[in-house]
């Protein structure tokens, strides 16, 4: 008979630290249950996790768009703004993981907005956006913010991409609670998966070492489902699997134990969970009249309840009307504090603001305006929060409600789960009992381990590698001219404001300048302050910026990201421009970056006539005088490049043509005299067949220029030294996001560009004490569906999502 408790004897707050994946076993000596809160307690203190969130205008672009999107970092599992870090560091990475644009953003209560111009050259495929703080690399990539970003071409419509003919399908299982023990009920979960990453549907049946039929197997969802078996003693199990192309596979469940204990959790209720203890007699008779604890931890409380094995079922109901949605991890610990078993749920309860939209008009006239209004409630309070919004012409950019990534399911769900969570956003669009049912699988198959037992009950304390990034600084040495370090001399940062810093060389010749807040490209001057040594030393100066390698990132997709389908995308080999006049051509191959100069040339590094990289033209006063001289055929007139033999005939006449200015893969780059050479890392000169990838545009020659703060290895980091004991540097700084442009309309105008997709994007929206706001824009030319996408988070870490829909006419 079931033992029925409700006694909770302790209660309190924290917020743990999450670090790796275990089963509980990896605890091999028990401890007191009161050790095990009090090392969660302090280890809360010692390492708070932060995570990024990052909203986009729009979940796919065309070559030449801007990326626009809002960051939003958060302190603890109760997911309040962080004010850890002040710097976050955003990288747009290539098909080929290699970082295309670096910036680094201010973090203003864990916010901060920014954006990347897409090359107008771009080749379709899968791109990535990566965020982090240098606070989460102590935990390596875990908390990264990591997305694909598809580059699809101009008003390509997203399509599901086909499914490959490959029988390679990994099927595992995965009893709850870890544990399969003889002549107790299991419930066991399982998850097929193809050699692309995505669930593949299978049915079977379960049968015994005698083939008696015990089970049947039909995925629920996305591979994934379940199934219940009583393992009797002496006897082992196996699936017969048939897969969607009809063949047919054997796959073992884990050898029961003759001996254990299992924990179930059932949380169909929305009102409650309920937990059960089940002992099979062998091992109940061992340990029977014991002390078991199950500790439960979610949202950053943990409670505890401790009873006795006096029976081979207990169980208990718990109401989770205190609970915050997200996870919750429910651990059994025997008598002596080893763990036993351990089971997560998910629970969708309160945390999740109530964002209410409203329009003005039910539908709209195109160009007309548009004002929407927003309230935002926690519970039944107002809530005062940050928001950003998006606005977009859903007929030209459909979505994928179910497929989309949204702040709820990356900062409540996929950042705490093993692996890539295929259709993240199913799961929260409709709060029924199947999407709850499935939900609940996807835990019992992908659920993360959120600490190692042992590492946390290790009384060494936590190594902390990397210190919180609240501001930017500027380092260096002073050394003798034959290298040896110059100690306790005066170093002078001088800014362009007229502001001066000092600081003082130390035993290894090293000084810094910390709590800097410049913006990108800003200038400063690095002086020997004294003047009897200047001839006999130099500054050397470190790079501002430590950038990490591609490879040390390891996609939350897992091991099937490179393989996942470009869902939207054609055929990745086909370069797209939006220039009206161009064509889709075949790429010439990039070769090894690791080997080459960084381009933006379509055609890849090493397909140019001549490279100019910045080391030689860097201590120039302009460009064009860094330029001059060094490339062959060229000469330079009014700020614009002329090949030497680019004669064309026109209109009857011989004339010379400008040849066509490239910066980072957009063309009319303007006047060559407007670049900063600290600004440029390459310069490339295509003459004939390499400039023939621009086509009819390319015809007098392409001048390809790449700038620095494009994520070269020495990007934002230009040294100029001026004279003996003086130097210029400009390093990286903070990136200035762009404004979004929104067009204002009187009623004689007509949109010129029909062709806008992100009708709007608000990145700073904040709600008033009441919880409401408003904001107006005008919608564009062409009728169509539009759709609004909200999303935030007020003070107490409540988090918001919203999509409101509306007609243009």
């Amino acid at each position: 008979m079931k033992k029925l408790f409700l006694m909770l004897l302790a209660l309190c707050s924290l917020q743990l630290q999450l670090s790796a994946q275990t089963t509980p076993a990896a605890l091999k000596s028990g401890v007191d249950v009161k050790d095990i809160i009090s090392k969660l307690q302090s280890l809360s203190t010692d390492r708070v996790i932060e995570k990024a969130y990052l909203h986009f205008d729009k979940p796919y672009y065309d070559p030449g768009d801007t990326l626009y999107f809002k960051a939003y970092v958060t302190a603890g599992e109760k997911h309040e703004l962080s004010t850890i870090s002040g710097v976050l560091h955003v990288d747009l990475i290539s098909k080929n993981d290699s970082v295309m644009q670096s910036i680094v953003l201010r973090l203003t209560n864990g916010q901060a907005n920014g954006d990347f111009l897409l090359p107008a050259y771009l080749t379709k495929g899968n791109y990535k956006v990566r965020a982090y703080t240098q606070w989460m690399q102590n935990n390596g990539n875990t908390y990264f913010f990591t997305k694909q970003i598809p580059v699809t071409g101009k008003n390509l419509t997203r399509v599901a991409a086909p499914a490959k003919a490959d029988k390679r399908v990994d099927v595992q299982f995965f009893p709850e609670g870890g544990s399969f023990v003889t002549n107790l009920p299991s419930k066991i979960a399982f998850k097929a998966v193809g050699s692309d990453g995505l669930g593949v549907n299978i049915k079977g049946v379960v049968v015994d070492n005698e083939n008696t039929e015990v089970a049947k197997i039909t995925s629920a969802h996305l591979g994934m489902g379940q199934f219940f078996v009583t393992p009797a003693a002496n006897k082992t199990y196996t699936a017969k699997i048939t897969y969607p192309d009809g063949s047919v596979n054997k796959v073992d469940l884990p050898a029961p134990s003759a001996k254990g204990i299992a924990l179930a959790v059932n949380n169909d209720n929305p009102d409650k969970i309920s937990v059960e203890v089940n002992a099979n007699k062998a091992y109940y008779l061992e340990n029977k009249n014991q002390d078991i604890n199950i500790v439960i931890y979610n949202g950053g409380v943990v409670k505890t309840v401790k009873t006795v094995l006096d029976n081979q079922v207990i169980g208990f109901d718990l109401p989770v009307k205190d609970m915050k949605t997200g996870i919750v991890q429910v651990t059994l610990f025997s008598q002596s504090g080893a763990p036993l078993n351990e089971r997560l749920a998910f629970i969708q309860n309160s945390g999740i603001l109530n964002l209410t939209v409203n329009s003005d008009k039910a539908a709209y006239a195109h160009n007309d305006k548009a004002t929407i209004s927003l309230n935002a409630k926690a519970g039944v309070n107002p809530a005062a929060g940050n928001f950003s919004v998006s606005v977009v012409d859903e007929t030209k950019v459909p979505f994928d409600e179910n497929m989309e990534r949204s702040i709820l399911s990356d900062l409540l769900l996929t950042s705490d789960v093993k692996g890539y969570v295929e259709q993240p956003g199913y799961y929260f669009v409709n709060n029924t009992a199947d999407t709850r049912s499935n939900l609940d699988v996807l835990m019992l198959t992908q659920g993360y381990r959120r600490f190692v037992w042992s590492d946390m009950m290790d009384s060494k304390p936590a190594t902390i590698a990397y210190q919180p990034e609240n501001a930017l600084q500027i380092k260096g040495a002073m050394l003798t001219n034959d290298g040896k370090p110059v100690a306790n001399e005066k170093i002078t940062l001088l800014a362009n404001n007229g502001q001066s810093l000092t600081a003082v060389t130390d035993a290894g010749g090293k000084f810094i300048f910390k709590d800097l807040g410049f913006d990108n490209n800003t200038r400063f001057l690095l002086k020997t302050e004294n003047q009897a040594i200047k001839s006999k030393t130099k500054i050397v100066v470190e790079k501002s910026i430590n950038r990490l390698a591609v490879d040390a990132d390891v996609s939350p997709m897992g091991k099937y990201a490179d393989n996942l389908p470009v869902n939207n995308v054609a055929d990745e080999s086909t370069v797209v421009s939006n220039a009206d006049n161009a064509k889709e051509l075949k790429p010439v191959l990039v070769k090894d970056s690791k080997t080459n100069y960084r381009s933006s040339n379509l055609g890849g590094s090493g397909n140019a006539d001549q490279v100019i990289k910045h080391d030689e033209f860097k201590d120039s006063p302009t460009l064009i005088d860094g330029l001059n001289g060094k490339v062959r055929g060229v000469k330079f007139s009014n700020g614009a490049a002329y090949l030497l033999n680019g004669l064309v005939i026109s209109a009857g006449a011989a004339k010379y043509e400008p040849m066509l200015i490239v910066v980072d893969g957009n063309t009319g780059g303007g006047s060559l005299a407007n670049y900063n050479p600290n600004d440029i890392e390459t310069v490339e000169i295509l003459k004939g067949n390499n400039a023939a990838i621009y086509g009819v545009a390319g015809g007098a020659g392409v001048i390809v220029l790449t700038t620095r703060q494009g994520g070269g290895d020495d990007a934002g980091d230009a040294v100029h030294v001026m004279s003996p004991g003086l130097i210029s540097i400009t390093p990286q700084g903070f990136y200035k996001a762009r404004e979004f442009y929104s067009p204002v309309y009187n009623i004689t105008d007509r949109e010129v560009n029909t062709n806008r997709t992100t009708i709007l994007w608000k990145p700073n929206l904040v709600t008033d004490k009441d919880g409401n706001t408003t904001f107006s824009y005008f919608n564009g030319a062409t009728p169509g569906n539009y759709r609004v996408v909200i999303e935030g988070i007020d003070s107490n870490g409540n988090l918001g999502h919203s999509v409101y829909k509306y007609k243009v006419q």
